[in-house]
C-alpha cells in the first residue's frame, strides 16, 4: 500500500546526470586524478568552478534589499528590459514592443510554465530525438506527453523533413503544435543550426499555422552565449521571428544560470515574441498565475545582479570580455577533443560548439563502467555517452577520446 496519488506511484527520477555527477564529485574529492566530465557547469583549466570577476563585482554593489527582499512574481520592469536588451541586442528596438518577459527559476522554470500554458492535459509536445531528459519529466508533471522528431538527416544537418511530418501529425491529432528546438550548442550534441535551417523552420511554422492552428516554438537557448559564431550571429537568427504570423508565437527559455555562471542561484526567464498583442497579454496573465502557484517569485538577488551587469556599461563590457574568453576556452577544448577523436577513429554526433560532445555506442552503460575503472566519469544516456568538455581541461580533452574508443572496442 502507498499513500501516493495514482499518478505519483510511477514517479522516479530516471535522469542519471545528477546521480552520476554526485558520484563523480565524491570520487574526485577522494582522488584529484579522477576525471569528472558529467555536470554541465564551466570549469577553468585548473578544474575550479569558473566565476566571472565582473559578476562578483556586481554582487558587491547590491544593497541589502536588492539581495534579500522578495521580488515580484513576474520580475521587475528593469529586469524585463535588461533581459530584452541582452537577448535581442542589436534587435532590441525591433522587438521591445513585440515581446514580454517572465522571471523564472532557471531555464527549467521557463520550460515548465510554457508546457503548462500552451498544451492541454494529454497533449504532446514535439521534442528532438537527442534531448535533455528533463523535458520528459516536466511534461509528465504537467499531465502531458511527447513525441520526437529526428534531429539529424542523413547528411548530418537539421532534419526539417521529419520536423514537418511530425508537426502536421500533431496538428491533425490535437489541433495545436508546440515544438522544442534547443539551439545553439544543442544539449547534448553540441549541434548549432545554420541560418538557412532557421529560415526554413520559421517558414514551416508559418505554413503549419496559416489556417489558424496555434503553433508555439519553445526555443531553449540555454547556451546561446557560448556559440563560437558569437553574439551577433545568434541574435540574427532571432531576428527572423518578426516574420511569424499572428497564429504563431515563440517563447524563448533564457538561462541566466548558464550565461552568468549562476548555476546555484537558479535564474531564468521566458521571453515571448508575437506580432499579436492579444497573445502577449495572454502570456502575461497565464504565466504570472503559474509562477505564483509554483514558486511564488524568483530570486531577487539574481534578478538585480543580472540587471546591474546589463545596465552598467563598464560591468557589461568586462563581463562580455570574460564571456568571450570562456567561450574561446570551450572552442579550444572542443577542437582538441574532435581532432583526437578523428585520429583514433572515434565517431561523434554532429558538433559545432557548446558544453558537450556526444558519442553514439551500442552499450553506454558498459562504456561508463569501463571508464569508471579508469577513473573517468561521463554520462550514459540512451544509445550515446555524453562528455562534458566544459568541465575538463584541454589536456584531458586530448587523452579522453582514445580511452572512450578503447572502452567501446572492448565491448564489441
Amino acid at each position: 500500500m502507498t499513500l501516493l496519488a495514482k499518478r505519483s506511484i510511477v514517479k522516479e527520477d530516471k535522469s542519471n546526470i545528477i546521480t552520476l555527477g554526485a558520484i563523480a564529485k565524491e570520487q574526485k574529492k577522494k582522488d584529484p586524478s579522477v576525471v569528472n566530465a558529467t555536470i554541465g557547469m564551466l570549469y577553468d583549466e585548473n578544474e575550479k568552478l569558473f566565476a566571472y570577476k565582473s559578476v562578483d563585482k556586481a554582487l558587491s554593489m547590491l544593497t541589502v534589499d536588492e539581495k534579500y527582499a522578495y521580488g515580484s512574481t513576474p520580475g521587475s520592469k528593469d529586469f524585463h528590459e535588461a533581459v530584452k536588451k541582452w537577448v535581442f541586442r542589436n534587435y532590441y528596438d525591433v522587438f521591445k514592443d513585440l515581446s514580454r518577459v517572465m522571471a523564472t527559476p532557471g531555464g527549467t522554470g521557463a520550460l515548465s510554465n510554457t508546457f503548462a500554458n500552451y498544451l492541454d492535459e494529454g497533449n504532446k509536445a514535439l521534442l528532438p530525438s537527442y534531448m535533455w531528459g528533463n523535458y520528459k519529466q516536466v511534461l509528465y508533471e504537467n499531465h502531458q506527453d511527447f513525441m520526437t522528431y529526428s534531429l539529424f538527416n542523413d547528411n548530418g544537418g537539421f532534419n526539417l523533413d521529419d520536423l514537418k511530418k511530425c508537426m502536421y501529425e500533431l496538428k491533425e491529432s490535437q489541433g495545436r503544435v508546440l515544438v522544442v528546438i534547443n539551439d545553439p550548442c544543442h544539449n547534448p550534441t553540441g549541434y548549432s543550426m545554420t541560418r538557412k535551417e532557421w529560415v526554413s523552420v520559421v517558414d514551416l511554422i508559418n505554413e503549419v499555422s496559416s489556417d489558424g492552428t496555434p503553433v508555439i516554438l519553445l526555443h531553449d537557448m540555454a547556451y546561446i552565449d557560448y556559440s563560437k559564431e558569437g553574439f551577433e550571429f545568434t541574435r540574427s537568427n532571432i531576428e527572423l521571428y518578426k516574420k511569424l504570423n499572428d497564429n504563431a508565437m515563440v517563447i524563448m527559455a533564457f538561462s541566466g544560470s548558464k550565461t552568468f555562471a549562476l548555476y546555484g542561484i537558479r535564474l531564468g526567464a521566458q521571453v515571448a515574441v508575437s506580432n499579436n498583442k492579444n497573445n502577449l497579454d495572454d502570456f502575461d496573465k497565464a504565466n504570472k498565475f503559474s509562477s505564483r502557484s509554483k514558486w511564488s517569485n524568483s530570486t531577487n538577488l539574481g534578478m538585480n545582479l543580472v540587471t546591474k551587469i546589463i545596465n552598467t556599461p563598464e560591468l557589461r563590457k568586462s563581463f562580455e570580455d570574460e564571456l568571450k574568453e570562456s567561450s574561446d576556452t570551450l572552442i579550444k577544448r572542443a577542437s582538441t577533443f574532435l581532432e583526437e577523436s578523428k585520429k583514433c577513429g572515434l565517431k561523434t554526433l554532429p558538433f559545432d560548439c557548446g558544453f558537450f560532445v556526444t558519442i553514439p555506442c551500442k552499450d553506454p552503460e558498459g562504456v561508463y563502467n569501463y571508464l569508471v575503472k579508469k577513473k573517468v566519469h561521463i554520462i550514459p544516456m540512451g544509445k550515446v555517452v555524453r562528455v562534458t568538455i566544459s568541465a575538463i581541461p584541454v589536456d584531458v580533452c586530448k587523452k579522453l577520446p582514445r580511452l572512450i574508443k578503447e572502452a567501446i572496442d572492448s565491448l564489441n
